[in-house]
């Protein structure tokens, strides 16, 4: 006992000894710190002469390429790879850094950041209320000399900032950037990448930006063919290098867009290359259309479209998502389901009555049940119509391109979702989604 008391006594003796004086062991207070922190972070981002190559990954996907160019005045231009407009024309706006539990750099007045953010779809593209998930407020992350990583502060979007040369900044002023987008001059729903005597068929998603590729022996349900892309100075990069025959293509670039052939050349592992438009792939899937169809009719299932059909470039080219009932309900979706009856299917818009929290059929087509031919494609034929069908608006031209005679290629791009896309022009397409 006396043995354990003097072990004791000598461990607080010890503990004493080593016991520091009340100063703090930081020379400055917190908020001290803070503010020195946030100093440092703007003195970096001003100071970059040249300004900042930006990729903004918002939450919902996609790769956005940003040029900025911060003052010490708390303003900020920028460029953006969103659409044409906003890669060319620089934007000015302001920032600030704050110490909002972290110190972040916040854009506090409308910019090209704000738009990928804009929870209006006829802005961002995206979910009403949500836009692309992206965001405007960041803290940040880490830092070096030349690289600033950030965080969203609302949806956890990655944003990484890298000192621009005097060479970049000249070609981000002289437009450089939006020579990328001339890939959406290409408008059939294929884009063929031939490099000598090789090829690849493409399928770009603007809004996602993500790319499938298919050859002859691929498809676009290969998780190994798929990759999401970025606007480069000059052109395209790729986060998953594409395969063409033994070539690897981490990016391509010196795009150049011909009204006359309406294609566009480039350059691609120091080889010319062009991208022209495509019609039919270099490989159909002969029983895609057959397989969509007997999907839903074997389970009493139907497929919906929130979209509608895109022509020409265009999303919700009719303006499906504008229609209103007879009775004044809105839109919902598209919906195409075999085997409504034992002799037909049914095309229709689908409205919602919030009310009663039920889907509403105010109207539809009755096509028969299709023909699926040796080459790939499904026709459809009209049978006759279930209530007043309109003669105009978005329903109608839906309906009429449905019935065209050339029919439609099923591309399925994944267990439940499938592409159709019109076999005369390439151009036109409306994606299917299972609903169960």
């Amino acid at each position: 006992m006396k043995k354990l008391l003097i072990i004791i006594v000598a461990a607080v003796s010890l503990f004493s000894g080593c016991k520091k004086d009340d100063g703090s062991i930081f020379s400055k207070s917190p908020d001290e710190r803070i503010n020195d922190a946030l100093t440092a972070y703007q003195t970096q981002l001003s100071g970059a002469t040249n300004g900042w190559k930006g990729l903004i990954y918002p939450k919902s996907g996609g790769i956005y390429t940003f040029y900025f160019k911060f003052n010490s005045s708390n303003r900020v231009q920028m460029l953006s790879s969103f659409d044409s407009a906003s890669a060319v024309t620089m934007k000015e706006s302001s920032y600030r850094l704050k110490a909002v539990q972290q110190p972040s750099l916040l854009f506090d007045t409308y910019s090209y950041l704000h738009v990928l953010a804009d929870p209006n779809p006829d802005v961002s593209g995206g979910p009403v209320g949500a836009g692309l998930q992206s965001d405007f407020e960041y803290y940040f992350d880490s830092s070096s000399a030349d690289t600033i990583n950030l965080v969203g502060r609302f949806n956890g979007s990655k944003a990484v900032l890298v000192k621009a040369t005097q060479a970049e900044a000249t070609a981000f002023a002289s437009g450089q950037l939006a020579n990328g987008l001339l890939i959406n001059k290409i408008q059939t729903y294929y884009k063929r990448l031939t490099i000598g005597s090789t090829s690849v068929d493409f399928y770009f998603d603007p809004l996602t930006r993500s790319i499938k590729w298919t050859d002859v022996n691929g498809n676009l349900m290969d998780s190994t063919r798929m990759s999401d892309y970025f606007l480069i100075l000059g052109g395209i990069g790729f986060t998953r290098p594409i395969t063409v025959g033994n070539q690897k293509i981490s990016q391509i670039t010196n795009l150049s867009f011909s009204t006359t052939s309406q294609s566009i050349s480039a350059t691609a592992n120091n080889v010319a290359a062009t991208i022209a438009e495509v019609i039919v792939p270099l490989k159909v899937d002969l029983n895609a259309p057959s397989r969509w169809w007997n999907y839903a009719a074997a389970t009493d299932d139907y497929w919906y479209s929130i979209d509608g059909f895109h022509v020409n470039g265009v999303e919700d080219a009719y303006g499906v998502n504008k229609l209103i009932s007879s009775g004044g309900l809105p839109y919902y979706f598209l919906i195409y389901y075999p085997r409504y009856s034992t002799t037909n299917d049914l095309f229709a818009p689908v409205f919602l009555d919030e009310a009663a929290n039920s889907l509403v059929v105010d109207y539809g087509s009755a096509p028969r049940i299709p023909t699926f031919t040796a080459d790939g494609r499904v026709l459809f034929r009209e049978l006759g119509m279930y209530g007043a069908y309109p003669t105009t608006g978005g329903a109608n031209a839906s309906r009429q391109l449905l019935y065209n005679s050339s029919g439609f290629y099923l591309v399925q791009t994944s267990g439940s979702t499938y592409d159709m896309v019109s076999s005369r022009d390439g151009k036109s397409w409306i994606t299917w989604y299972s609903s169960k």
